[in-house]
C-alpha cells in the first residue's frame, strides 16, 4: 500500500513538471524578441519650393525594414509634424508596405499647404516612419529628420470683365463684374435685368469703353465692338462668357418670393434681385397678411421655407407667416448655401 501511494506521487509531480514546462514554453510565444527600428533619410535637408518646377522631384524618403523578430506584415506611415511639437498631433498617412516615397514639388507643396504652413516662408518640419503590425504590439518609430521647406503661394489673382447696359444706366464704372476665378479667361457671374428698361448690355474688359465685345456674327458669339447683347425676359440671369472661344451664354438664375402673402399669390413668383456687391437677393415690396416661400427660377423642385423659426431655411420648409400687412424689405442669403441659406424679412 506504501509502494502504490509512493508511486501514485511520483506520477503527479511527472504530470504538475509537464504540465509546468508547457506553460513556460506557452508564455514564451507571447514575449516578441526586441528588434531594430526603420532608419529613416532625406535625399535633402533643404528644399525651396516653385511653381516652375512643380513636376520635378523635392525629395526621396526612405527606411529600412523594421525587425520585429520574426517575419512580420509591417504596415509603414509617415509622420509629419512641425520641428518642436514633439509629434503630439502629427499629419499620418499609410504607406502600405513600401520602404520609400517620392514628393514632386507640386506634391509636396500642396501637402504643406493643406497643412496650413505660410507660403514664401521656410519651415522646419520634423519627419519620422512609424511601423505598426497589430493593435496588440507597440508600433516602432524611426530616427526623426528635420527638412527646411519653403513653399509657394497657389493663389491666382482672380479676372474681371463688366457687364454695363441698359438695366443701370450703360455706365461701365458702376456695372456689375463677372468673375474668373483662375484668371483664364473664362468669366461668370449673376445679374439681374428685374427692372430694365431694355434688355440689352455689352461686356467691357475695364471699367472703359475701350476694349468692349458685343454679338458676333453667329448666335452666342462674341465680337469686339459689336451690336448689343440681350437677354429674352427682366428676369436674372447667370452670364458665362468665353473670351478664348469669344462665346457667351445666358441661363437663366433666379429666385423670387411666392405665396398668398404676394401679390401674385400661389400661383406665380415676385422677382428679388441680386445684389453684386453684397452677395445677396434682395425685395422691397408690399405683402398682405398670408404665408410665403422663396422658390428657383419659378419652380418647386427648389424651394425653401423654415422650420425652426431662427431665420434659418431648409428646402421644402414650412411655410413663412407673415402677421401684418406693410412693406418689407427681403434679404435672401445663399452665399454659404452648402451650410446654411439664411434670411431677413424686415418691415419698413
Amino acid at each position: 500500500m506504501t509502494m502504490k501511494i509512493w508511486l501514485n506521487k511520483i506520477s503527479l509531480l511527472c504530470l504538475l513538471a509537464v504540465a509546468l514546462f508547457s506553460c513556460d514554453k506557452d508564455e514564451e510565444r507571447l514575449v516578441l524578441r526586441p528588434g531594430d527600428a526603420p532608419v529613416l533619410t532625406a535625399s535633402t535637408d533643404n528644399i525651396v519650393l516653385t511653381e516652375e518646377q512643380a513636376g520635378e522631384e523635392a525629395v526621396t524618403l526612405s527606411w529600412g525594414e523594421a525587425d520585429y523578430g520574426y517575419k512580420a506584415a509591417v504596415e509603414y506611415w509617415l509622420q509629419i509634424d512641425t520641428a518642436g511639437d514633439n509629434f503630439v498631433d502629427p499629419y499620418n498617412v499609410s504607406l502600405g508596405n513600401e520602404s520609400e516615397k517620392v514628393y514632386t514639388v507640386e506634391e509636396l507643396n500642396t501637402l504643406l499647404t493643406k497643412l496650413k504652413y505660410t507660403p514664401e516662408e521656410a519651415h522646419d518640419i520634423s519627419i519620422r516612419i512609424k511601423a505598426t503590425v497589430s493593435d496588440l504590439v507597440s508600433p516602432m518609430y524611426s530616427n526623426t529628420t528635420t527638412v527646411n521647406v519653403t513653399p509657394y503661394s497657389t493663389y491666382v489673382e482672380p479676372g474681371y470683365v463688366y457687364v454695363p447696359g441698359d438695366y443701370q444706366g450703360w455706365n461701365p464704372g458702376t456695372a456689375p463684374a463677372l468673375i474668373s476665378v483662375e484668371d483664364n479667361g473664362i468669366y461668370q457671374g449673376v445679374i439681374s435685368f428685374v427692372d430694365a428698361g431694355s434688355l440689352e448690355f455689352k461686356i467691357t474688359a475695364g471699367r472703359n469703353w475701350d476694349l468692349n465685345y458685343g454679338a458676333g456674327d453667329a448666335a452666342g458669339t462674341l465680337a469686339v465692338n459689336g451690336s448689343n447683347l440681350t437677354v429674352p425676359a427682366k428676369d436674372s440671369y447667370m452670364i458665362t462668357v468665353d473670351l478664348n472661344a469669344m462665346t457667351w451664354s445666358a441661363a437663366k438664375h433666379s429666385w423670387g418670393l411666392i405665396g398668398n402673402a404676394t401679390a401674385g399669390g400661389w400661383d406665380a413668383d415676385t422677382n428679388m434681385k441680386y445684389d453684386n456687391e453684397e452677395g445677396v437677393w434682395k425685395l422691397t415690396t408690399d405683402l398682405t397678411a398670408g404665408e410665403i416661400k422663396f422658390r428657383f427660377n419659378d419652380d418647386w423642385a427648389v424651394n425653401y421655407g423654415e422650420d425652426n423659426g431662427d431665420n434659418v431655411l431648409e428646402q421644402g420648409g414650412t411655410n413663412i407667416v407673415i402677421s401684418d400687412a406693410g412693406t418689407y424689405e427681403i434679404v435672401l442669403d445663399l452665399e454659404n448655401e452648402d451650410e446654411t441659406v439664411t434670411y431677413t424679412i424686415t418691415k419698413q
